[in-house]
């Protein structure tokens, strides 16, 4: 039987909320652990908790059901018409996966998306450094899949942590000039395949805001579940 060492906590000061006025955000943190990593993770997650370097965090807000931490269930999900267009669109596309290395051609895809899509938050500022570290520093199992098209450029990327029985999604970017192909789209429901064929349970698509438009997106997955104060729901 393997015992995780006590977890050492910290919270961060107040902060606006990035993604609704009048709304304050805290963060619950604490540090991977180098020793058994994998499993702190695989408990942590199902409690709610996300990847960031080399941190695990939680939002707090002073509403329990404000800002929930979501996952796709695998073994249930099918695709809707608009997103079967999507994946149709995008078969074309050469998925590659690799050990979790930046690369300057996934950092010039990148900052043009992050400028582009959220200029107004943290990220929008990163250069090559930060992007690299981003990337780089992992001490679970990470991967970078990159998709290619058939002439062999890239078009988008997705950073994923595989947990027990799941992924978790941790960042994606894509080609902000190929808005049609819905590529945001096609790599989600491309994680969501490929649980299906791994036999994986859920597909974490870190937190998910109901009053936020940018993160309605993620109740298109369904059935999508919600950690609603301890307890994984059922949101559809």
């Amino acid at each position: 039987m393997v015992f995780l060492k006590p977890q050492l906590f910290f919270t961060t000061p107040p902060s606006p909320c990035p993604y609704k006025e009048g709304e304050e955000e805290r963060k619950l943190v604490t540090e991977i652990s180098h020793e058994n990593a994998s499993l702190q993770y695989d408990l942590m997650i199902k409690s709610g908790f996300r990847r960031s370097h080399t941190f695990l965090y939680r939002p707090q807000y002073n509403r329990p059901d404000y800002c929930l931490s979501v996952r796709v269930r695998v073994s249930d999900f099918s695709m809707r018409k608009s997103q079967r267009r999507v994946w149709n669109k995008n078969r074309d596309l050469i998925a590659k996966p690799y050990n979790s290395v930046a690369t300057k051609e996934q950092y010039q895809l990148f900052k043009p998306y992050v400028e582009g899509r959220h200029g107004d938050g943290d990220m929008s500022g990163m250069n090559w450094i930060d992007y690299k570290d981003m990337v780089d520093s992992s001490p679970v199992d990470t991967e970078i899949i990159e998709f290619h098209s058939a002439e062999g450029d890239l078009v988008c990327a997705c950073i994923v942590d595989w947990v027990h029985a799941g992924i978790s999604a941790v960042y994606s970017f894509f080609d902000v000039t190929k808005p049609d192909r819905g590529l945001g789209s096609y790599m989600i429901l491309w994680l969501i395949d490929q649980a299906k064929f791994r036999n994986l349970d859920y597909v974490y698509l870190g937190y998910w805001i109901k009053e936020s438009n940018k993160m309605s997106y993620k109740s298109k997955y369904q059935p999508l579940e919600g950690l609603v104060e301890g307890i994984w729901k059922d949101l559809s």
